[in-house]
């Protein structure tokens, strides 16, 4: 059986976690980090609305994302993602790194606080390939959306340029 969570639940195990980030942004010498999940619970912390695609539209495998300035300077332009629940705007105080015509906010940051993305980095071609053959055959994406998203897995992606900018983050 698979449980599904998301970032916008009010489990008392994510309430917590909010929680427990808020406190560590309020920290001085604390820098977040968050990849996806931990990109939407940030965003919660801040006080975002996070919630479902309001399409219910999922983004997968490489996609391109439009970075700004800062985006630009911390790391590169194309992202592995894997979602449909998303940070709806920007709060006060975050400078945006990027973003796509499905989701708005891929990317928060305030120097030397935190940096986040909602795609994943740490996904190379083979496991975001296993992971549309799974969800596929799971009916959770259908043919168009597999498909379109098989055809896009081998395109070069910047997860290693993403993973620098998040060492040069924590030099900063």
């Amino acid at each position: 059986m698979m449980v599904e969570f998301n970032s916008f639940d009010d489990e008392p195990w994510i309430l917590r976690l909010v929680e427990y980030t808020q406190k560590a942004l309020e920290h001085p010498h604390v820098k977040v980090i968050g990849v996806c999940f931990g990109h939407q619970i940030l965003g919660r912390a801040l006080g975002s609305r996070v919630a479902k695609h309001e399409r219910g539209t999922w983004e997968v495998s490489v996609c391109e994302v439009q970075q700004t300035e800062k985006g630009k300077e911390l790391f590169g332009g194309k992202d592995v993602l894997m979602h449909k629940d998303i940070v709806c705007e920007y709060v006060s105080g975050v400078e945006a790194l990027g973003s796509t015509d499905v989701c708005q906010v891929q990317g928060m940051y305030i120097s030397r606080r935190l940096i986040s993305v909602q795609g994943h980095p740490e996904f190379d071609e083979e496991i975001e390939r296993e992971l549309l053959e799974k969800r596929h055959y799971q009916g959770v994406f259908n043919k168009q959306l597999f498909t379109d998203g098989m055809r896009r897995v081998a395109k070069p992606q910047d997860g290693v340029l993403v993973a620098q900018g998040f060492l040069r983050f924590l030099m900063e």
